[in-house]
């Protein structure tokens, strides 16, 4: 395979030990220093490092929310991360301009890499199992009532009860709220991959840079200790027996397109196929590996361990030695100064070299049709492509009264809505799972179903003629699993505000010691044995549970509620790169449970009676479990090897573009749509030439209108009878998995040569005028039979928080 590269244009760095990029400098001359005479064979002598100092954490900023735009309401619910990610892109952007680069907004991407949670996320789950283990411990109580109203008042004052806690808690808002206040229009998304996540990243940046149309990418690291999790040693990359010293830090990368000029900017290579030297012995268990002038160094020793940040501290170290470098070259005058590189794993080689030098041969790129081989559903309570679309087909909703023993009924719900720890909903499309089963092992469950379905596609194939595999996973980044570590992490803090609590209003001894007792008992009884999920626990882990000890390349990103659409857009790019050959993605997230429900509840997000997308009813959504599959493959790969092509990704739009973290922006989301079309311009494809576009719908008074305005706008002149599909209006809100739904929903109305009539209960609002605009409603089911004189081809929106806009193009086969 042919390498990747691209210009390393800005970058600010920050660690627990090294606030500053100088001090980084320092250490790594320290180091260096150090390693002097130990030679390139053998290992880096440990004993005569200079030690780091014991600090493991982030100091705080000094800086202020404020200063980055961000209002006074969002504040409370934002990481303690993020004004370190908006500190440090401001560092790197402004480096870049200081060296004379032009910053190209309009198709700058953000990617954020992290891992096993945040500490928002963690303290909204310890609130509400707080509140959720009380009423199971405190149920036979005389004073039960009154006890949990006094607890549920302090929950919400001691662990700062936000009515913003839903948006602030997902991983994606900090890379949205980086893209918002420098106005970087491109891709956003946060990505999750254990330890490899920075080398997934640079892989993803890569590909968007040479094959997505992209110009520049602004990597965002960060990697805190929010999360127990850390000290699980199945969660490092270490075979060493003692658990490794971790520390936080955080780094923005700005990658440019080495197409583009950039007078002394330096220039990174990742070429994942290129042949590596084996590593001494004693650092084969070290993580990425620096070498430097003949010197080995091993990253863990210079930094400490880094998990999600190890590859993105390679390649800072490696930029701030090939600095070095160039600066020493220079000054001796010599013409050229040697190159740097970091082994970041088995087969892949970072390369920094400076600018102006040549380039590596780069990935043609391939701009045909990706193949959809084989998928597999399980929304609501539909198991298997089968039943999905026989309930898309028939009339009605697959909405259902919430489970009293699964959704925690008796503490939380509240018709009224009378305090942000209560839901107001009554019926959900969920999935009907066993109470007994943690939602993280439903989410595995559900992800194995629907992955087993994908994989009959090709079930009689050996496993080695579908060649590299790559699983990408959408999801909340945050899993059910990291939130319960979370909390069961946080119970010594909900002890003592008890206890405090229960001074404060005069409680007795016993009762304090009686009520405390029976809390921790409850608490205790949903603590997951640590073996369990072995190693499963994080996002990721959904993806390597369903390919077991396959080889894969394994990751997870989440991009809002347009998770599934920007995994989809990576898997195709890595595909026309040339990386892998099949690729797995999952949408799975399960958001009919107490914790969400409590979260978009606070903060009016959901419909007070069931979900009414463009209806006149349309007030907010109604939540709905799903897990999807596709299988996909380069299309003439498909074809070499007789597979069955089910449909055709053809292009994807993507932007970022938001009037606030919750309210749509028509400009951003007709943004997505023109790249898709622009996309195929070469090829004739308007938008006349579709038939079909599947709606983002939420379901919301703006959201609707805002959608409606954008198709529309683009669609002008081509909008006589193109019919629009409404599928939230039926399964509920999948938030991750919603894309998926709607591509599979649409692959299956392909096979099946037929719109399904969407379900409105309610007429469609009248302002939003679809009857002038010439737009479908599928009121009653529309033929959609194979013609040799048109293709059929369909349109998927998906929008999330933040802004992020997707719009992918898809044909039959």
């Amino acid at each position: 395979m042919n390498a990747s590269a691209a210009h390393l244009l800005g970058m600010g760095l920050r660690h627990a030990n090294l606030p500053a990029t100088q001090d980084w400098l320092d250490r790594l001359a320290a180091v260096r220093s150090a390693c002097t005479g130990s030679g390139a064979d053998h290992a880096l002598p440990l004993h005569r490092l200079p030690p780091l100092p014991a600090e493991q954490r982030l100091p705080v900023s000094a800086g202020d929310l404020g200063q980055f735009g961000i209002p006074p309401i969002y504040r409370a619910s934002i990481h303690r991360i993020q004004i370190h990610l908006l500190e440090l892109a401001q560092e790197a952007l402004q480096q870049a301009e200081r060296a004379g680069v032009k910053l190209e907004r309009e198709h700058c991407d953000v990617i954020l890499v992290t891992a096993l949670g945040l500490n928002r996320s963690h303290e909204n789950e310890a609130r509400a199992a707080a509140l959720r283990w009380a009423a199971a411990g405190w149920r036979d109580h005389p004073d039960a009532g009154a006890l949990l109203e006094l607890w549920r008042q302090d929950l919400e004052q001691g662990f700062t009860a936000s009515s913003h806690d839903k948006v602030g808690e997902m991983a994606s808002a900090l890379a949205a709220r980086v893209a918002a206040h420098f106005q970087l229009r491109g891709r956003v998304l946060a990505l999750e991959a254990r330890a490899e996540g920075g080398r997934a990243a640079l892989a993803a940046a890569l590909n968007c840079l040479s094959h997505g149309g992209s110009r520049q990418v602004l990597i965002l690291g960060a990697q805190t200790l929010d999360s127990p999790l850390h000290e699980r040693p199945d969660l490092t990359d270490t075979s060493t027996p003692e658990l490794p010293t971790w520390r936080e830090s955080a780094c923005a990368l700005l990658l440019g397109d080495v197409s583009a000029a950039h007078a002394g900017q330096m220039m990174l290579q990742l070429p994942p196929a290129t042949p590596v030297c084996p590593r001494p012995a004693a650092t084969v268990a070290a993580g990425p590996v620096l070498h430097i002038e003949g010197q080995v160094l091993p990253v863990q020793s210079v930094l400490g361990y880094g998990h999600a940040m190890q590859d993105l501290q390679a390649l800072a170290l490696a930029a701030l030695a090939q600095a070095q470098a160039q600066a020493q070259t220079a000054g001796a005058g010599a013409s050229r100064s040697p190159a740097v590189h970091a082994e970041l794993g088995p087969q892949a080689r970072l390369v920094l070299q400076a600018a102006g030098q040549p380039l590596p041969e780069q990935a043609c790129s391939e701009t045909g049709p990706v193949a959809v081989v084989g998928c597999g559903s399980a929304f609501g309570d539909t198991r298997g492509n089968s039943e999905f679309w026989a309930a898309l087909s028939q009339p009605g909703h697959r909405f259902r009264p919430l489970d009293p023993a699964r959704h925690h009924c008796d503490p939380f719900l509240d018709p009224q809505a009378r305090h942000s720890l209560a839901y107001y909903i009554e019926q959900a499309s969920h999935a009907g799972l066993e109470p007994a089963l943690h939602p993280h092992a439903a989410s595995k469950h559900l992800a194995r179903s629907v992955a087993s379905e994908a994989w009959s596609a090709v079930a009689g194939l050996a496993p080695e003629r579908l060649g590299r595999l790559q699983v990408i996973c959408a999801s909340n980044l945050t899993t059910p699993a990291l939130r319960s570590a979370g909390a069961q992490a946080l119970l010594p803090r909900v002890l003592d505000r008890l206890d405090a609590l229960g001074r404060q209003q005069g409680w007795s001894e016993e009762l304090r010691q009686s009520l405390a007792q029976a809390l921790h008992s409850q608490a205790q009884a949903e603590r997951r044995p640590q073996a369990e999920d072995q190693g499963l626990a994080t996002a990721s882990g959904l993806g390597r549970a369903v390919v077991g000890d396959l080889p894969a390349q394994v990751l997870a990103l989440e991009a809002a509620c347009a998770s599934s659409m920007a995994a989809l857009d990576l898997a195709c790019l890595a595909l026309r790169a040339g990386q892998v050959d099949t690729v797995l993605v999952l949408g799975v997230e399960l958001p009919v449970n107490s914790s969400d429900l409590l979260l978009c509840a606070a903060q009016r997000m959901l419909a007070p009676g069931v979900m009414a997308s463009f209806g006149i009813d349309a007030s907010g959504f109604t939540p709905g479990d799903g897990a999807g599959a596709v299988l996909l493959m380069r299309k003439p790969q498909a074809e070499a090897l007789g597979l069955p092509v089910l449909a055709q990704l053809l292009a994807f739009g993507a932007s970022t573009e938001s009037k606030s973290m919750i309210a749509p922006n028509q400009a951003g989301q007709t943004q997505a749509m023109r790249r898709a079309f622009a996309a195929l311009a070469t090829q004739g494809i308007g938008p006349s030439a579709l038939q079909y576009v599947e709606t983002h719908g939420t379901g919301t008074l703006i959201g609707d209108q805002v959608e409606t305005a954008s198709l529309a706008e683009v669609y002008a002149g081509a909008t006589q009878g193109l019919a629009l599909g409404a599928l939230k209006s039926k399964f509920g809100h999948c938030f991750a998995a919603a894309g998926m739904a709607s591509l599979i929903k649409t692959v299956l109305a392909l096979a099946h040569e037929r719109m399904p009539a969407n379900h409105f209960e309610r007429p469609l609002k009248p302002e939003l005028e679809w009857p002038r605009l010439g737009l479908d409603p599928l009121f009653t089911e529309r033929p959609w039979p194979r013609n040799p004189q048109q293709r059929r081809r369909a349109g998927i929106n998906a929008f999330g928080t933040g802004g992020i806009n997707y719009h992918l193009v898809l044909e039959e086969a």
